[in-house]
């Protein structure tokens, strides 16, 4: 289970902090959101690479930032599930 803390929300914005997690799974998902229309800027921040945990800014035209990221996570899983059958 992927821990996340909420820095910030609000309606069009939301900065979301992925405690202990790998930042290309963070990346993944900030590939996701900035194919979206709805979004205007996804980006990842990490202060550093040893002790820092990768921060997820997101900037949207319209929609909840919150339920944009969460269904791009899903999108990231299903696609992850998907490559590990294969192997």
């Amino acid at each position: 289970m992927v821990e996340v803390k909420v820095d910030m929300k609000d309606k069009h914005h939301a900065e979301i902090t992925f405690v202990d997690e790998d930042l290309s799974m963070v990346q993944a998902i900030r590939k996701v959101l900035s194919e979206s229309e709805d979004v205007l800027f996804a980006g990842v921040l990490l202060e550093h690479p040893e002790v820092g945990h990768p921060k997820l800014i997101v900037k949207t035209k319209k929609g909840n930032p919150a339920s944009l990221v969460a269904k791009a996570a899903g999108k990231v899983a299903k696609e992850a599930a998907s490559l590990a059958k294969k192997l």
